[in-house]
């Protein structure tokens, strides 16, 4: 029987670079797609690699359709890739949309963890895979939340590994450097959103001036995919996967700098 894999976030980006590989590997891949235009963008992506991906609208954060989805699909294993920037200055950025991106990047993933799980142990085992970032360990200005999401995400992912070690479910963490999405896009919105009501849009400036930079370094998804379609794969996968390509050679060596050095060096790039 073949097994099924269920991406979400799959509207664009690694998660829909993910959804294809998932397919040409063999797999039945699933992407869940945030709105229904979304669809003709999966179902050109799948042409365009000559195999077949199933599309579906999905709102991540309502636990229900997700449990729906769930028990329909059966899948054998989950990528966890819906995400998105939220950028801006601390201060600036409010509570709610905290809030809101909280719900999206880290209860998301942890609750269609908990409704595949049953499934998987009856079934014999599964995989669940995590896509997380290197900006985890080491947070930039501009980015609080979404470092403080994906590093939440670790903690999670490294509890899970040990909690179903038993149950022959392989918990996998993917940490790529930067890759080329929307995603992008969208951060440069909302830094020029946040920009005109700041106290301090001087600050903003550099900060759109880096992201520019970072962008124009960043990888094909499908590089990031690649990875991804490793830890399906394999017998028995890596805990943690870090790609090469659009790496972020700062965030990567966060843990081995010391604190007063990494702030030194951040305040001297960003020019806060």
């Amino acid at each position: 029987m073949q097994r099924t894999v269920l991406v979400t976030g799959a509207g664009s980006g690694i998660g829909l670079a993910s959804a294809v590989e998932a397919a040409r590997l063999g797999f039945r891949a699933v992407a869940a797609v945030h709105r229904p235009e979304q669809v003709a963008g999966v179902h050109e992506a799948a042409g365009t690699a000559r195999v077949a991906v199933a599309a579906e609208v999905l709102d991540v954060t309502d636990d229900d359709a997700v449990a729906t989805l769930v028990d329909r699909e059966e899948p054998w294993a989950v990528v966890a890739s819906a995400g998105y920037m939220n950028a801006g200055l601390l201060e600036d950025v409010p509570i709610g949309d905290a809030r809101h991106q909280l719900d999206v990047m880290l209860l998301a993933p942890a609750r269609l963890a908990q409704l595949v799980l049953p499934g998987m142990r009856r079934r014999g085992g599964g995989r669940i895979v995590v896509i997380s970032s290197p900006l985890g360990e080491a947070n930039l200005p501009f980015q609080g939340w979404y470092g403080a999401c994906k590093r939440a995400l670790g903690a999670l992912t490294d509890a899970l590994r040990v909690e179903v070690v038993d149950d022959a479910v392989d918990v996998v963490l993917i940490e790529p450097g930067a890759a080329d999405t929307p995603l992008w896009d969208k951060a440069r919105a909302e830094l020029a959103d946040r920009r005109e009501r700041s106290t301090r849009p001087d600050r903003y400036d550099r900060a759109i001036v880096l992201l520019d930079e970072a962008r124009s370094r960043a990888a094909d998804p499908a590089d990031v995919a690649a990875t991804v379609g490793e830890a399906l794969h394999a017998a028995h996968p890596r805990y943690r996967y870090r790609t090469a390509t659009g790496a972020l050679p700062f965030a990567l060596g966060a843990r081995l700098v010391p604190t007063s050095v990494r702030d030194r060096v951040v305040r001297a790039v960003s020019a806060l």
